[in-house]
């Protein structure tokens, strides 16, 4: 019954598939390894871990190839078909969760937490810049983002005597490959931290930046976000996800965690997250928007469709453009085996959700990572496993947008 089920949402998904505007190509490997023993992970913190500038496709990950964890970065030229071979970008004993950002001129910011401290360095098909260490020890969870291509706003997370707190600083490209500081690390939050917090997102609009974070100071994990005005300082942190108390024996909230942040429009910024208020079946896949810039987010609203309802939802991740498009994708087994899905915001809630075909299927498709480049194009890469605790390689597929999906109108309230 169930297959017979499954069929029919192929088939109608197929359909979907062309008719929202969106024609997916076949799946191609990014860093191939033969060795059974090699296993790759995309855990870039707001599960950035692909990027797009103008006319190049980067990549990056971490995997035991050099016989510890450590993080490298591939490319795929626009119009290309094969990646280029891997390269390792970290050097120390091991590196974790790195994450990139596109920024002008084909070049690339990559970061990653290396032996405790939080790690940087310019990438691009032609060469990698010189590896300069950011933070201080005792740092992990980093993360990227751009608006203009050339100052970057980094954040992470900083132990502060008990607790992580995050901090953030500005980052720019100085002559040659330089890496030039822009005043001082700055905490987020300017009270000391009370308990820890953690996975950070950052989104940069022209008119500030956004950071979102789980926070466990009310002895529960909720999201709060923080808005400052460029080189400004941030606000009051705010609670992004509806609070809603189970019980006393069960929790004091409702379970959420892995916020992602995109920024998209004209200084708008969008946030996903999993959410377990539903309480039946684990996680699910919730978003809100700001249409001030991050000042104030609008209500929460259930991404996936009721086809899921039975089933946990894992690792969103969101990409928007200048157009307004926003799109979230997941991974979830409501075909009996995990795929990755794709839903995005039609401007009167979201749309039916797909399985790109490259993306579903035979095997286990877990951890998307998404952007959009310039065209509407939509960029994917997912972790494929023959079965489940096998050794895992990145796939990518690109979705070719031969509509015009429409953009959210969702407004702050």
């Amino acid at each position: 019954m169930k297959r017979e089920y499954s069929l029919a949402l192929i088939l109608f998904f197929s359909t979907q598939t062309h008719a929202e505007g969106w024609d997916f190509g076949e799946k191609i490997a990014v860093a191939p390894v033969n060795e059974s023993s090699v296993f790759q992970h995309l855990d870039a913190t707001g599960r950035k871990s692909i990027a797009m500038s103008e006319k190049v496709l980067a990549v990056a990950w971490e995997d035991n190839r050099d016989g510890s964890p450590q993080a490298y970065v591939s490319f795929k030229p626009a119009g290309s078909n094969v990646f280029t071979s891997a390269k390792r970008i970290s050097s120390g004993q091991s590196a974790f969760a790195p994450t990139i950002v596109a920024l002008q001129e084909d070049r690339f910011l990559a970061a990653w937490e290396q032996d405790s401290a939080i790690w940087a360095r310019w990438v691009t098909p032609s060469g990698l810049g010189p590896s300069v260490k950011i933070s201080g020890s005792n740092a992990t969870q980093v993360a990227l983002a751009t608006q203009d291509g050339q100052h970057i706003i980094a954040a992470w997370c900083q132990r502060a005597g008990k607790f992580n707190r995050i901090v953030t600083q500005e980052l720019k490209a100085g002559a040659g490959e330089e890496l030039i500081r822009i005043g001082k690390l700055k905490p987020v939050d300017v009270k000391p931290p009370t308990d820890d917090q953690s996975y950070p997102m950052v989104a940069v609009t022209k008119i500030g930046t956004v950071i979102a974070w789980e926070d466990r100071r009310h002895q529960h994990t909720m999201l709060l976000y923080s808005r400052a005005a460029t080189r400004g300082n941030f606000s009051e942190p705010q609670v992004l996800n509806e609070v809603v108390k189970k019980s006393d024996r069960y929790g004091r909230g409702n379970g959420v965690m892995r916020v992602a942040l995109t920024a998209y429009g004209e200084d708008k910024v969008a946030a996903t997250w999993m959410d377990k208020r539903g309480n039946q079946t684990g996680y699910d896949v919730y978003a809100a928007f700001s249409s001030d810039g991050g000042w104030r987010f609008g209500i929460n609203e259930l991404v996936q469709d009721s086809f899921a309802d039975q089933y946990a939802q894992w690792h969103p991740a969101i990409s928007g453009d200048a157009a307004g498009r926003v799109i979230v994708a997941w991974d979830d087994d409501r075909d009996d085996v995990s795929s990755i899905w794709l839903a995005w915001n039609t401007g009167e809630g979201w749309s039916t959700n797909i399985s790109p075909p490259a993306a579903s299927g035979e095997g286990v498709k877990t951890s998307p990572s998404i952007t959009l480049d310039a065209q509407g194009n939509l960029h994917l890469i997912w972790l494929e496993q023959g079965e489940e605790n096998g050794p895992g390689r990145i796939m990518y597929a690109m979705g070719r947008n031969r509509g015009e999906p429409s953009p959210p109108t969702q407004q702050s309230k």
